[in-house]
């Protein structure tokens, strides 16, 4: 009988944003749509596989993990992970912020070494950054979002994760996966 792969990307997402939410200050969703982004395309730069499943938008304000984003904006929460708490403007009744607050512990045995690390250098990177901040970072020409989003053209539109094999570390020193690894155990390994 074959062996069956279990994906635990949710489980991984949702452990991830409580991480971030617990490890970072003043992380609201602007702040947790950045690292996720940076958690992923790195982790894809090194192994040719993303962390949380999660695929991206080229926004006007950077990378966004759509299916989250959706997940955010009409339910509140991130599963039974995280609550959302939006605040909203008493006239215009946009949302001004949303207050993260994890509903339960966070379980580091879902990770990776590698995984963990990259999280634990992004947390430490951007401890006191606010989202805002981060979108000049996220922004940097040669990280995928640039490629796609250039001056507006790729509005919305998806961010291949290979874009990650041009770019420069996020965090760390490591190697780019070599792209033929990549396609062979994309081909190989699905």
């Amino acid at each position: 009988m074959a062996a069956m792969f279990v994906s635990r990307e949710r489980e991984k997402l949702e452990n991830a944003a409580i991480f971030f939410i617990e490890k970072t200050r003043r992380c609201h969703t602007m702040k947790l749509m950045k690292l996720l982004n940076f958690l992923d395309f790195e982790h894809f730069r090194q192994t040719g596989r993303t962390v949380t499943g999660q695929r991206y938008k080229a926004w006007d304000k950077g990378p966004v993990p759509s299916r989250l984003w959706k997940e955010i904006e009409s339910g509140g929460s991130i599963g039974d992970a995280v609550s959302v708490i939006q605040e909203t403007d008493p006239i215009t009744k946009k949302a001004i912020k949303r207050t993260l607050k994890p509903r339960k512990a966070f379980d580091r045995s879902l990770f990776t070494r590698r995984e963990l690390q990259i999280m634990d250098r992004l947390a430490e990177f951007f401890v006191e950054t606010k989202g805002d901040d981060m979108s000049e970072f996220s922004h940097m020409k040669g990280l995928p979002w640039r490629k796609v989003y250039g001056k507006g053209e790729g509005n919305n539109e998806w961010i291949p994760e290979e874009l990650a094999f041009g770019s420069e570390p996020i965090v760390g020193e490591r190697e780019t996966i070599d792209p033929e690894e990549y396609a062979y155990r994309k081909t190989v390994l699905g």
